[in-house]
């Protein structure tokens, strides 16, 4: 028994001391799953989950599998592990800065019951993307991939009639793909309201055949933390804030994500379904409650995003912390985040010395 609580404690010290450049996040309360051990099996990827207080204390997958319980997380050298609350999906944040601390170069974030459907697949250098491009400020990439009917989570209500508003632009926008998207099949991430009013929710599928696209400037389309792909010049927008309703904080980062990558030379991609997610049990109404801010803020915080100004004189850093500044300022995040995305900001200045060119402005 003493020999293998000694085991437990050995093994991940030395899969720490494994410098990857491909990593998987993902944050559980839940024993193993089928889909974090199929994740455990890639090739090339190392898995990191990050526990949490409700997480059971004999959390445990295989010596592959990096796992981060509260404990190690109270050990970890950054600022923000000293300032995050405990039972918070933002505690996600510390295993994006571990894996940039330990070599990652790309790092892909889902759910424990997302199945990958063969690997995770990157479509960074495909010559057929194609572009959307609308009047409007918001477009519908579920529309684009066969589910016209269908909207993403976070996507403004008043526009859900208008899932058509866009056109196909062959010609892919002179930006380097930097965030990845993979649509989710049988149980995308849709928002209460559709759940509610739809007897079958499960099923749906997505068009295969549909060439990857990215947005034109100045449009966006909600995206979440289920089956992202984050190459490391967009690393700084990996951080999800805490002073915001759980249902809402990834969606909102997504959205302040994309506003500052249109003053770069990075852009979001959305791709055909790589992954299945067969949904753990919900409470719908449960969900409705938790998703208020969607329903009555989107629209706000998008004309708030349209009339933000990015400050050229400061980097990319500088100006994620007055985005989010100014969305505190503006009802759409609590004050207290303030000191978080100082201290995500600070811990990533602190890898950058550590490991150079993970930043790149």
């Amino acid at each position: 028994m003493k020999l293998i609580k000694l085991l437990f404690l050995i093994l991940p010290v030395l899969s720490f001391c494994h410098h990857k450049d491909k990593w998987i996040i993902v944050t559980t309360i839940q024993h193993p799953t089928p889909a974090l051990k199929k994740l455990a099996a890639l090739p090339d990827w190392q898995l990191l989950v990050i526990g949490d207080k409700k997480t059971p204390s004999d959390w445990y997958l295989d010596e592959k599998c990096i796992y981060l319980s509260p404990e190690d997380q109270e050990r970890l050298p950054y600022e923000l592990s000293k300032l995050l609350p405990w039972n918070y999906y933002s505690r996600k944040n510390l295993g994006y800065l571990y894996a940039i601390d330990h070599g990652a170069e790309v790092i892909y974030e889902t759910d424990y019951d997302n199945y990958v459907i063969e690997h995770i697949k990157s479509f960074q250098d495909d010559d057929d993307i194609v572009t959307l491009s609308s009047e409007d400020s918001v477009i519908n990439v579920y529309s684009y991939f066969g589910q016209p009917t269908i909207w993403p989570r976070g996507y403004p209500l008043s526009s859900i009639t208008q899932s058509n508003n866009f056109e196909v632009i062959s010609q892919i926008d002179h930006k380097k793909i930097v965030i990845e998207q993979g649509l989710v099949d049988n149980e995308p991430d849709v928002d209460a309201i559709f759940r509610l009013t739809r007897t079958d929710n499960s099923g749906i599928l997505f068009s295969k055949n549909k060439p990857a696209c990215v947005l034109s400037s100045g449009t966006l389309c909600p995206f979440n933390t289920q089956n992202t792909l984050f190459h490391k010049q967009a690393f700084w927008g990996l951080y999800i804030p805490t002073n915001v309703a759980f249902r809402v904080c990834d969606i909102w980062r997504g959205y302040l994500t994309q506003r500052l990558l249109w003053e770069t030379d990075g852009c979001i991609c959305f791709t055909p379904p790589t992954a299945i997610q067969e949904r753990n049990a919900h409470d719908f109404m449960k969900d409705f409650i938790g998703e208020q801010d969607l329903y009555l803020k989107t629209n706000d915080l998008i004309s708030f995003l349209l009339r933000w100004e990015y400050s050229s004189n400061h980097d990319i850093l500088k100006n994620l912390h007055s985005l989010y500044c100014d969305a505190m300022n503006n009802n759409f995040i609590g004050v207290k985040e303030d000191v978080l995305i100082r201290a995500w900001i600070n811990d990533l200045k602190m890898l950058k010395n550590k490991r150079l060119n993970i930043i790149e402005n």
